[in-house]
């Protein structure tokens, strides 16, 4: 317990002060991995075997080591199961297409529908006809399922 505490206090003095991820000490055979955020942008990771206990030492974590604990937030959508050493969440991704033909392959989402908005809005920033842009829902995968 010591040598995790000394380990986490080194882990806050090293890590840089914009965008920071802090991870917290976790246990043997852990599933949930859960964030909690604060204004600063810092993140803080926890480890658990159930949901809501990682969601609350993320938040703990947080609460207890950010400049403005009171800006400390989390939720659901920021946890994710590890069940075999497999990422559980599903990663959707998209490609739209101009009338030029030209593909454009979208970034990964957690869910299918926020995967064909990305991959839209990313046809239309850089195509050369970006009012033609389209994605067929066909073209959309969860990249998590084998």
């Amino acid at each position: 317990m010591h040598n995790q505490l000394l380990s986490l206090v080194i882990t806050l003095i090293a890590v840089p002060a914009w965008g920071a991820t802090i991870l917290v000490p976790e246990a043997e055979g852990n599933l949930w991995q859960c964030s909690a955020f604060d204004r600063e942008d810092k993140q803080w990771v926890a480890k658990a075997p159930y949901e809501q206990m990682a969601l609350n030492k993320a938040f703990e974590a947080c609460k207890k080591h950010s400049r403005e604990p009171r800006t400390c937030k989390t939720a659901k959508e920021y946890c994710e199961a590890n069940i075999k050493g497999l990422n559980s969440r599903p990663m959707w991704q998209c490609t739209a297409v101009d009338r030029m033909a030209k593909a454009w392959l979208g970034d990964f989402f957690p869910r299918g529908i926020d995967a064909a908005m990305g991959a839209k809005t990313f046809c239309i920033q850089h195509s050369a006809v970006p009012d033609t842009c389209y994605v067929n829902l066909v073209t959309c995968k969860n990249t998590n399922v084998k």
